[in-house]
């Protein structure tokens, strides 16, 4: 038990805090025989919180149900210690919030974060919206494949390795998304979403307008490849009757591009300029889902079964 404890400890310290304290538990609240002899137990003591770490020595199958007696006999989470697990297992475990540590150095911990809420962040710590970095952070993780990593958010929209990791961080500060840790340093963060729906229902509340402002330009070759967006993205997914008036969405960096508006007789495209460049997200010729839903802007009942049409197929839209 002694070298199981000074493993978990090293974990920590590589992956969390430098400070944290393993050792073997005794006394906790009264076990039957059989949980008594189905785990060794450690206590964790982590940024100031304590953890009991769990490491099923049973020789039979059942590991789960025998964990969440062991939870429900003791009153508070528990994780997991695992020689070993494979990623599906690491993705089951995560997505019934199943905190564990493996032997290699991955490690999932939700019960430090619930515990950690016991103390909120004052109002003016609060987030009060996404910044662009942000916004392009949760689009990524709104459509990526899991596991989310830093990497896959600089491929997809070209940000910065630092402005990835803040990006990424920060939404898990908000309790947007989870990770584990991982890799060879033990360092590395894999993200997931626990729950679609419900990351759209708070990303949604903390997105804000996307549009800095709308300009009104002279249709160029580069405003017809722009991605269609508001009301034109909806009627290119839905049976609405498209505007008379195109509309496309730009970056801030390329909105400059666009051109100005020309004569009267020349044919006009309004352009959204956005706080962020759409076109890492963009698909067919049209802004992605979310953003299409965000620059929408006026709504009535047409416009809101259209949209209910358009986004049917989507498994975190709700209205």
């Amino acid at each position: 038990m002694k070298s199981v404890s000074l493993t978990i400890e090293r974990i920590l310290h590589r992956v969390i805090d430098d400070a944290a304290v393993v050792g073997e538990l005794d006394g906790v609240a009264p076990l039957s025989p059989f949980l008594a002899s189905s785990f060794d137990l450690y206590q964790a003591r982590v940024l100031g919180q304590d953890i009991i770490v769990a490491e099923d020595v049973a020789d039979t199958d059942g590991a789960e149900k025998r964990l969440q007696a062991l939870a429900k006999a003791v009153g508070e989470p528990v994780a997991a210690y695992l020689r070993s697990a494979t990623p599906a297992r690491r993705k089951d475990l995560m997505k019934s919030r199943q905190g564990f540590i493996t032997r290699e150095g991955d490690l999932y911990l939700p019960q430090l974060a619930i515990a950690l809420q016991a103390n909120p962040p004052s109002e003016s710590l609060r987030p009060r919206g996404f910044s662009p970095s942000q916004q392009q952070a949760f689009l990524y993780c709104l459509y990526g494949r899991e596991p989310l990593t830093q990497e896959g958010l600089r491929e997809a929209t070209g940000m910065s390795a630092a402005g990835a990791s803040r990006a990424l961080s920060s939404l898990a500060d908000m309790g947007l998304v989870d990770y584990t840790a991982g890799g060879r340093t033990g360092r590395k963060r894999y993200y997931f979403v626990p729950d679609k729906k419900e990351f759209f229902r708070r990303g949604r509340e903390l997105f804000g307008d996307p549009v800095k402002r709308i300009l009104t330009v002279s249709a160029s070759p580069l405003t017809t490849a722009s991605p269609s967006s508001g009301l034109s993205a909806l009627a290119m997914r839905s049976d609405l009757v498209a505007p008379k008036r195109r509309t496309v969405a730009a970056g801030s960096a390329s909105a400059g591009d666009l051109g100005k508006s020309g004569d009267d007789g020349e044919e006009k495209i309004d352009v959204q300029v956005l706080r962020y460049d759409p076109l890492p997200f963009s698909l067919a010729g049209m802004v992605d889902p979310f953003t299409m839903l965000a620059t929408v802007g006026e709504k009535d009942e047409r416009i809101s079964m259209a949209l209910r049409k358009a986004l049917e197929d989507c498994e975190w839209y709700e209205d």
